[in-house]
């Protein structure tokens, strides 16, 4: 089960590498940069915080407690828009 999952009113398009996040009741939009989209998608992929990390580290120069730190910062800014939802996993 993954780590996290798409609000029940988000959508998230990918296009080109530049996420966009919209609550589809609310009519609000996060455009993501091309990290966050990554590590959206690593969030949306993996079970837990160290899988997401691992994965991060292969695709964007940063350490692990850097990901980890912007990982969590991202998915508390989203979540706390209702558009990302932590699953049983990770609670």
């Amino acid at each position: 089960m993954p780590l996290l999952q798409l609000g029940d009113d988000a959508i998230l398009d990918t296009t080109d590498g530049v996420g966009v996040i919209m609550d589809s009741r609310a009519g609000v939009y996060f455009e993501l940069n091309p990290v966050a989209t990554l590590m959206v998608q690593a969030a949306m992929s993996c079970a837990t915080v160290d899988d997401a990390v691992r994965e991060l580290e292969q695709r964007i120069d940063a350490s692990a407690e850097t990901l980890r730190a912007g990982l969590g910062k991202l998915v508390d800014q989203l979540a706390e828009h209702r558009l990302l939802a932590r699953t049983d996993a990770a609670k």
